[in-house]
């Protein structure tokens, strides 16, 4: 991952935009000037793409495990070829899934922190260029602290004593034992950040894989979208109509065309993850060795729906048939063999700002007409002419199931849209499409056992 800087500065440190910091480099006094602010933040960036090493010690963007995987599984698209109790609610304090998407966000939230907290005093930084990093920094936490509260804590209720822990300073042993916060203090948190990030970030920044006004904005939509309480359904559809108007980004003809021909070139995309030069890591989970695949529920989602074309491929291995999940890879689905776009991530792409306004109007008692057009408009662009279902869902119930079974179809395995919006539905309806499901309890992940060995006043979240 790189760093966004002026493009000036941006030449002068190029070099140095290649170091990746471990976390104690990022809590120590290292920030000096511009070009030291840079390395930092560029940690935090690296963190953001769960960058780390393959199993041949390639540097490797992880993106897909966090952020692909992860959500689709527990939305019932995807399943791990070596199950680990995500795909049928089975999870438990101890399950790896579960401390891995809580390490990712402590240690996002921890880097953030630790750049922030140094940049305060430095004074050898011009201020429009440290004003943006500290935006991007805010933009970073916030991310990091709305993926743990919509994972770990009880965040559709703002009475809920169940939120995350709230941490806003670098962890050391003398803070580390720490309460968790109540659900709305978290999300005050939350947009605190984001508005002095939607107030310093640029409009387009120095690339894709940098935080810029527009993700915020989006960001900020799902954020609200998500809390679901007084005006936010309103603020949602302002914020999205002001992205889909004002932004330079606009929908790509095909959205398969996204993932298998233009990659990060095509106009939708907002914000990126940058695979490393020579990683394959994504190709090989998907393709080389299918580790993840396509469930049925996918294949029965998809009927009649010209994506299932691409976004997965039945093919027979080890004497069974399994779906090959394709949404990235152009090639062969037998003789595999590597392709560039194939290891690309998406975080944030303008469609989600379409189906967020269609399903805000529909959920606030707004103009089902103007939804329904919103959804069209998106299934249009994924090669879909018939919209039958949708001219006939005549309820705001009816609407918003289709919304969102649109949502999940356009973002299984991308950046957990697909779960975060199947759980948006009445619990009876999500029942009804994850029987697997047996108590609200389990649309929260437990806090992890690990967590209590140094944390003595986290408390543990119900049915856990």
């Amino acid at each position: 991952m790189l760093l966004s800087l002026p493009a000036l500065m941006l030449m002068a440190c190029k070099e140095q935009l290649n170091v990746f910091p471990t976390d104690k480099q990022v809590d120590g006094n290292v920030i000096v000037d511009a070009k030291s602010a840079a390395t930092v933040l560029n940690g935090v960036y690296y963190r953001f793409a769960n960058s780390g090493t393959d199993n041949n010690d390639v540097p490797s963007t992880k993106w897909i495990w966090m952020s692909e995987v992860i959500p689709s599984e527990l939305s019932g698209l995807i399943s791990n070829q070596n199950p680990e109790g995500l795909d049928n609610f089975t999870f438990n304090p101890t399950s790896y899934p579960v401390a891995d998407k809580w390490q990712y966000g402590y240690n996002l939230v921890n880097a953030a922190n630790g750049f922030l907290k140094n940049m305060e005093t430095v004074t050898t930084i011009a201020e429009q260029t440290k004003r943006q990093m500290q935006a991007e920094g805010r933009f970073l936490r916030a991310f990091a602290n709305a993926e743990l509260l919509w994972y770990f804590g009880q965040y559709r209720d703002m009475n809920s004593k169940y939120g995350i822990i709230l941490r806003d300073h670098f962890v050391n042993t003398g803070n580390i034992s720490q309460p968790r916060a109540a659900v709305k203090d978290v999300y005050d948190a939350i947009l605190a950040d984001l508005n002095v990030a939607i107030a310093g970030l640029p409009a387009l920044n120095t690339k894709l894989s940098y935080a810029n006004v527009w993700v915020a904005r989006l960001l900020k939509a799902r954020v609200l979208m998500n809390r679901g309480g007084a005006g936010d359904y309103a603020a949602v559809i302002s914020l999205t109509d002001d992205i889909m108007k004002n932004s330079p980004f606009q929908l790509e003809g095909l959205t398969k065309d996204i993932f298998l021909t233009k990659g990060f070139q095509s106009k939708e995309v907002m914000m990126t993850v940058q695979p490393f030069p020579a990683e394959n890591y994504k190709f090989q989970q998907y393709q080389y060795y299918n580790q993840y695949v396509g469930t049925p529920a996918l294949a029965s989602l998809m009927q009649n729906d010209p994506r299932a074309a691409w976004t997965f491929q039945p093919i027979v291995k080890r004497g069974a048939t399994i779906n090959a999940f394709t949404k990235y890879y152009s090639g062969s689905s037998t003789a595999v063999s590597f392709t560039s776009l194939s290891v690309n991530g998406y975080p944030f792409r303008l469609t989600e700002a379409w189906l967020l306004q269609a399903e805000a109007i529909t959920l606030s008692g707004g103009d089902l007409n103007k939804a329904r057009n919103l959804l069209k408009e998106v299934m249009t662009h994924a090669g879909i002419t018939d919209f039958t279902a949708v001219d006939a869902a005549s309820t705001a119930t009816d609407l918003q199931l289709l919304i969102v079974k649109e949502t999940m179809k356009n973002f299984v395995g991308e950046n957990g849209a697909d779960w975060l919006a199947l759980r948006r539905l009445p619990i009876a309806t999500l029942q009804s499409m994850r029987p697997a499901l047996k108590s609200v309890n389990q649309l929260t992940l437990p806090i992890p056992r690990s967590e209590f060995t140094n944390n003595s006043q986290v408390e543990q979240n119900p049915g856990f």
